[in-house]
């Protein structure tokens, strides 16, 4: 196997032998292969394709299609009936998040008994429980038995020792679709910098949008047989058209689309330097001179300034964040990021795009800095990141500080018009165009 490859499907089929009643597996068992008392159930027939070292590969298809079996073989907690899997790296998978807890020990002791599951020992658990004890942010209940656990709870801390190795494979299968949207947006976050790591990723999930974001290359799973493997839009595009279309038309449009052999495109999220660039940079916001601006208080509200977190689509909303300023900056600027659960950015802004830049801040002065908006957004969970930088040039600048999802608000609407994330004023009509030919 190239080197270049950190795991390879080969020709894989998994077969299952479904019986009618139970005494159909007994007379089977005696008939020594003379008679069939089953029928037979596949799952996956010769499915083959490859994820590259650092590559993120997104698997789609409808329910049923075979998705999670593929992963359960993949991981290697499922044998296929026929065909290879290789694989070359440290593997974590995250299946079914909390199956593996023993529901009469406490949250500790399960984090410790998954540790020497996953290879490591009491020493290295203990380097790394704090992190997992702050990922999974379940509070006292970590002492307390996981059979009193919510399936909320449980899933949170699963993810969090998962979270806790480092691996060079990663497989997710629908994790992301559990616990609240905050703890999704953590999720998403570990995953961002996995892939940033060099970490090759194969995800499971019902969201394009999610698929779109993180993967390069999909693979579009249609009753266990592959029907497309190539750049992420591409296999979106085709899933949308198995999801939307009856049989008859969706064979019509495989016939019909015409593959360009090209090599996957590479996604470059960069966006121009601004305040905005990147919300996960790490910069240290402290520099020679300490500390020189903090964020100190936040809110979002409606129109007429009541305190919310649910506003109705296309309702004015406005953001408020305050900072004192510690020490001198010549010119300092602040902004705003708006982002989906999956981490898509829907909209972002800041003072230097307005013109409204802080000259001259001093110290002992605190600042408020107000963002009006209107939330013409698709109904959906939206998280605010918060920033302020000292801008050194047009094209440079410095952080300062940055709260990362610190505000949560929802759009809804009575009655859904639209999907996606951004709420356009559509108009749609239809008229007569004559008689077909």
């Amino acid at each position: 196997m190239s080197s270049e490859i950190v795991i390879s499907v080969r020709e894989v089929s998994k077969r299952y032998e479904m019986y009618s009643q139970p005494r159909d597996r007994l007379l089977q068992f005696f008939s020594f292969g003379r008679r069939q008392y089953f029928k037979e159930f596949w799952a996956l027939r010769s499915v083959s394709f490859d994820v590259k070292k650092g590559e993120t590969v997104g698997i789609l298809g409808r329910n049923g299609s075979g998705k999670s079996t593929l992963l359960q073989i993949i991981a290697g907690t499922l044998a296929p009936t026929s065909g290879v899997v290789h694989k070359s790296g440290v593997l974590a998978a995250l299946l079914e998040l909390g199956s593996g807890f023993n529901p009469e020990f406490t949250g500790r002791e399960n984090v410790y008994l998954n540790g020497s599951i996953l290879g490591f020992s009491a020493e290295e658990m203990d380097a790394r429980f704090d992190d997992i004890a702050a990922f999974a942010d379940i509070g006292e209940h970590l002492d307390q038995q996981v059979k009193t656990y919510s399936s909320g709870m449980t899933v949170r801390l699963a993810f969090a020792v998962q979270a806790c190795v480092s691996p060079q494979i990663l497989i997710v299968d629908e994790a992301l679709s559990v616990g609240d949207e905050k703890f999704q947006r953590k999720c998403f976050d570990y995953i961002q910098r996995l892939r940033e790591g060099g970490c090759s990723i194969l995800l499971v999930t019902h969201s394009t949008a999610t698929v779109e974001k993180f993967c390069q290359r999909g693979v579009l799973l249609h009753k266990g047989v592959v029907h497309g493997v190539g750049p992420a839009k591409e296999i979106v595009d085709q899933y949308h058209a198995l999801l939307y279309s009856d049989e008859q038309a969706y064979i019509r449009y495989r016939q019909q689309s015409q593959k360009a052999n090209q090599p996957p495109a590479i996604h470059d999220n960069s966006e121009e330097s601004s305040i905005l660039k990147d919300p996960n940079d790490n910069q240290n916001r402290t520099g020679a001179d300490g500390i020189r601006a903090v964020i100190t208080d936040w809110q979002i509200t409606d129109a007429s300034d009541t305190l919310g977190e649910l506003f109705s689509i296309g309702e004015n909303i406005k953001i408020r964040f305050f900072v004192d300023i510690l020490n001198p900056i010549n010119e300092m600027q602040a902004g705003i990021l708006i982002r989906t659960v999956e981490g898509v950015s829907a909209f972002g802004t800041s003072t230097l795009y307005h013109q409204k830049n802080v000259i001259d801040a001093q110290p002992g002065s605190r600042l408020c800095f107000h963002f009006d908006l209107c939330a013409n957004l698709c109904a959906g969970t939206y998280f605010v990141t918060l920033a302020v930088a000292e801008a050194i040039s047009l094209a440079d600048m410095r952080y300062l500080d940055r709260k990362t999802d610190v505000i949560v608000f929802k759009t809804f609407q009575p009655r859904i018009l639209a999907s996606g994330i951004a709420m356009l004023d559509a108009h749609v009509k239809v008229t007569h165009a004559g008689n077909s030919v």
